[in-house]
């Protein structure tokens, strides 16, 4: 069994690289395989190329995106971490999906009911739990905004793609102290339990 953590932060310090030591010690502590992907570190290029697109007629595949998908296949669980930004996730992170989890890799449409296509996710049998950070109270953040930047990464993007998905969302997320540390742990204990 391998897990893939997909992180996407630019700070060196703060609540999201805290959930990653915490992820990476429990990851450890169970004795499971993982690499870390910091999208931020790689550099990675979030910008959806024509020649990309499921309607391109010259279809073409770039060696970043191989090599991620690649990962991807090759792992059993999945760990994402980011932080909340205009209630969506960061550009990096959201570049990510566009790019990686593509047509004919992370799902395919088939004419099923009465000639309509409809999608199929074909990354059925992975898990995934992501742990997101926003400035917003939690309490905010579930009720007035409908929780929608947790929604869109993991209801539309990854269970779209069938990906088993839950999101783990840490609000009011403006300074570490140790009170934030400890209930940060708890965050990463209860994914990493719903996870393995």
């Amino acid at each position: 069994m391998k897990t893939l953590v997909i992180y996407a932060h630019p700070n060196i310090e703060g609540h999201c690289s805290f959930i990653l030591k915490n992820v990476e010690k429990e990851l450890k502590q169970r004795k499971q395989k993982y690499e870390v992907v910091d999208l931020y570190k790689i550099k990675f290029n979030p910008v959806l190329h024509e020649d990309e697109l499921l309607t391109s007629e010259k279809r073409k595949k770039y060696t970043e995106v191989e090599t991620l998908q690649t990962k991807i296949k090759d792992a059993d669980k999945l760990i994402f971490i980011y932080p909340i930004w205009w209630n969506s996730p960061p550009a990096i992170m959201r570049g990510f999906i566009d790019r990686i989890f593509s047509a004919r890799f992370g799902f395919r449409y088939e004419k099923k009911w009465h000639g309509i296509a409809t999608p199929v996710g074909l990354l059925k049998g992975k898990e995934a739990a992501v742990f997101h950070t926003s400035g917003a109270p939690t309490f905010i953040f579930k009720t007035i905004m409908g929780g929608r930047g947790s929604k869109i990464f993991v209801n539309d993007s990854l269970r779209f793609c069938g990906i088993k998905a839950k999101g783990f969302h840490y609000g009011s997320a403006m300074k570490i102290t140790e009170q934030t540390e400890k209930k940060l742990e708890k965050l990463v204990k209860r994914g990493m339990n719903w996870l393995y």
